[in-house]
Order: structure tokens, then sequence, then C-alpha cells
């Protein structure tokens, strides 16, 4: 059976996982709080105030996703007329905004991914970097999603060309049990540690990935690169 990725556009879809209550429950609770008050007690003021507080939480969850959305689909009309660097100059005030408005909401979380990619394509390491690792501690439960967040975090410490620390993000995606992206970071891990002079450790991350991933497009080169 072919096993299913997640997708960005999934990662990106409105929570659907939210606590919501009765319209009229709540108006009915904001509009009688001090009659509920003195004739039914404090228990029954705190149960309301507890729902009116999640559905504050919930609207701000869904401001959030849209803020999220907006942000994206700016982003990529802007790549339609420019390149990446001008893009991303055009949604980083959009992005921080939803930072600093919404930074613990589930859109916001997903979001430091996105804006990671966009910080990265733009040639901004350092944001990239921050938001992968501020990504990484969102979702070091979720196996798939933190691989992709680490083949990211990779990356972005390749462009400031700190290989010790791609090799570190690329290994912790290797040594897992999960496979998202672990042929491609076996493929890195053996480029760089051959980079560094390591030949030991480049070749059996090559045969690694050959007995791992028979089928792998890079084995072709990687049969070349180790003569076999």
């Amino acid at each position: 059976m072919k096993k299913k990725t997640v997708t960005r556009k999934q990662l990106l879809k409105k929570p659907d996982q939210f606590i919501t209550f009765s319209g009229k429950m709540i108006q009915f609770g904001r509009s009688h709080l001090k009659s509920i008050l003195i004739g039914s007690g404090i228990v029954v003021a705190l149960f309301l105030a507890v729902i009116v507080v999640g559905q504050i939480a919930n609207r701000n969850e869904l401001k959030a996703s849209e803020k999220v959305e907006k942000a994206i689909a700016k982003y990529s009309a802007a790549l339609m007329k420019t390149n990446p660097e001008e893009a991303y100059q055009l949604v980083k005030n959009d992005f921080e905004e939803i930072f600093h408005k919404y930074d613990t909401k589930v859109s916001a979380k997903t979001a430091r991914i996105v804006y990671g990619d966009i910080s990265f394509a733009a040639k901004d390491a350092d944001t990239a970097i921050a938001m992968y690792k501020g990504a990484l501690d969102d979702y070091l439960h979720s196996p798939a999603l933190k691989n992709i967040i680490l083949n990211g975090l990779g990356y972005a410490y390749l462009l400031k060309k700190e290989n010790q620390e791609a090799i570190q993000a690329f290994d912790k995606i290797v040594s897992g049990e999960e496979s998202t992206l672990k042929k491609g970071a076996l493929f890195n891990l053996a480029w760089l540690y051959g980079d560094t002079g390591d030949k030991e450790k480049s070749s059996a991350m090559y045969k690694q990935l050959l007995d791992d991933f028979p089928d792998s497009m890079y084995n072709d080169l990687v049969k070349e690169k180790i003569n076999i």
C-alpha cells in the first residue's frame, strides 16, 4: 500500500478540532451574566465565562487561519510577477503580524514552516533557521512533519555553509524510524561527509541508501560514485 504523505495544502486547512458552542447560548450568557451570578451561583457563571473564552479563542484561531491563507496567496501572486527575494519582502510584515498576534495558534505554527521555506527561497538563511527551529518545537511529536522541518533546517544551514549543523539536521532524519525524506537525507549526508573528508562515513551513507531504497532516483549516481 502506498504511504500517504502530508501536503502543505492539507496542513494549512482551517483547523477543525475546536469546541464550538451555540451562538444563542453565548449571547444569553453575555446578556444575563449579572442575573446568573445572583440567582444561580458562581459555578454557572464561571462555566459560561469558559464558554465565552472558548468562543473567543475559536474566533482568534479562524482569524489566524485567514491571515495565513491571505499571506500565502499574496506571496504566490507576487511570485508570478517577480523573484523570490522581492516576493519575500512583500509578505514579511504579514507573517510578522501573524506571529506577533497569533503565535500560539495552530495556523501560526504551520505558518512557521511555510515562512521558513519562503525565507530560504529568498536566501535569508537566518530567518529560515529561526522559523524551522520554532516549528520543530511545535511538531516534535509528529514524525513526518518533524522530518520535513529538519530537512528545511539542513538546507538552511547549507545556505550558510555551516556543514556540521546541516549534518546534524539530516542525521536526525536518517536515525529516526520515519521514512519521510529519508532518501534525500541519506544522499545529503553522504555528500556532506565526503565534502568534509570523512570518506568512510560517506561510503557508508551511500551504501545504506542503496540497501534501504533500492529503487531510489539517486541510485545510478550513487553506484557511479562508489564504483558499484
